[in-house]
């Protein structure tokens, strides 16, 4: 027990009791209702060895946007909608190299690696010499209103002509199909490499990234916004395939984004994005449930009638709205991180 001084206190004691006392003590146990902090809350994403070192972080990410259409087997990946919806190599042409490379990093500096598994259906390809491959060539698709200045045939997929968004193009320009069993063979990779979750190897995996804004983050190879029902089937088979591999690896998802992808399926923020948000059908064909409660829901009912859990933490994505981004050191930046999360649980806070 310690005995405190509390000043404020004392100035409303002194106005309620004798003139003659002026102190309160106030005796604090430091030892009552204790809870460890999860050390998983304290993590990063893609983070290089000293800063992983330097923090102690115990979770390392393997994610973003990037993550959602990585190619193992040629250790490649897309860049969406993020640079020209390019297809580059992410190295050497070694299955698994990027990967393996930041397992290794994250153990070798006391991180656990965290490893998105793509569940979209696409992943990058690259030319015969490793060259890149653009999802809306200009010689093919027409003049844009951007370019890359070092690869000027790939464009941002606007058309300078119309200014809108091109459409039908060929996802296999710079794509190629994606499985569950293509994936599959790179979980089997990540095992013999680096050993069962339960030895030492990869304890965590990811379900994608992001699913709510495909359509637009992906629209080369998704320009439709996926269904409740597509991304929980997606799930459902991608997680099956890992825990066939791996039983005690932990798997994640949705990893979702924005308080629109807790609330609304895909196709809803599409269709309420076009037509107005007074009638959003997927909502009401799904109970009028919010995503994410939709979502437990169902793999709740799949794992008691399989009697199999596939979900083992239930991850979203969140981002402050006040300016947090950025370089910004000040002590009052600082201030304004530490307090954004209130926006979590603070229903009177504002961004």
């Amino acid at each position: 027990m310690k005995r405190l001084l509390i000043c404020a206190v004392a100035v409303v004691a002194a106005a309620t009791i004798s003139p003659a006392q002026t102190a309160v003590d106030v005796a604090v146990d430091v030892a009552a209702n204790r809870r460890p902090i999860d050390p998983r809350i304290y993590g990063v994403a893609h983070a290089d060895a000293a800063t992983v070192s330097d923090l102690r972080v115990q979770l390392h990410r393997w994610g973003g946007n990037v993550s959602t259409r990585h190619n193992w087997q040629v250790n490649a990946s897309n860049r969406a909608g993020d640079w020209y919806f390019e297809s580059i190599a992410d190295g050497p042409a070694v299955a698994g190299q990027s990967a393996d490379s930041f397992v290794n990093l994250s153990r070798t500096n006391g991180a656990q690696p965290l490893i998105t598994i793509p569940t979209l259906g696409w992943v990058a390809k690259v030319g015969p010499s490793r060259n890149s491959l653009s999802s809306f060539s200009v010689a093919k698709y027409g003049a844009q209103t951007a370019v890359d200045p070092w690869f000027p045939d790939a464009g941002n997929g606007v058309s300078a002509a119309t200014g809108q968004n091109i459409t039908g193009n060929d996802p296999n320009d710079a794509n190629a199909a994606s499985t569950p069993a293509f994936q599959r063979a790179w979980v089997q990779h990540l095992v013999t490499r680096w050993g069962a979750s339960s030895a030492g190897g990869v304890r965590y995996y990811a379900l994608d990234n992001e699913p709510s804004i495909w359509h637009s983050t992906h629209r080369d190879v998704h320009p439709n916004g996926a269904s409740m029902d597509e991304l929980f089937n997606a799930s459902v088979a991608h997680a099956t395939m890992i825990k066939s591999v791996d039983s005690g690896a932990q798997i994640l998802g949705p990893e979702e984004w924005g308080w629109s992808g807790y609330l609304y399926r895909r196709r809803d923020l599409q269709y309420g994005a076009a037509n107005g948000w007074s009638n959003l059908p997927g909502r009401a064909a799904h109970g009028n449930m919010d995503f994410v409660a939709w979502y437990l829901q169902q793999f709740r009912q799949r794992d008691t009638t399989a009697g199999q859990r596939l979900l083992d933490i239930f991850s979203l994505h969140y981002y402050p709205q006040g300016g947090e981004y950025g370089n910004d050191t000040s002590t009052a930046m600082q201030q304004r991180r530490y307090r954004s999360t209130r926006a979590l649980w603070d229903p009177g806070y504002v961004d």
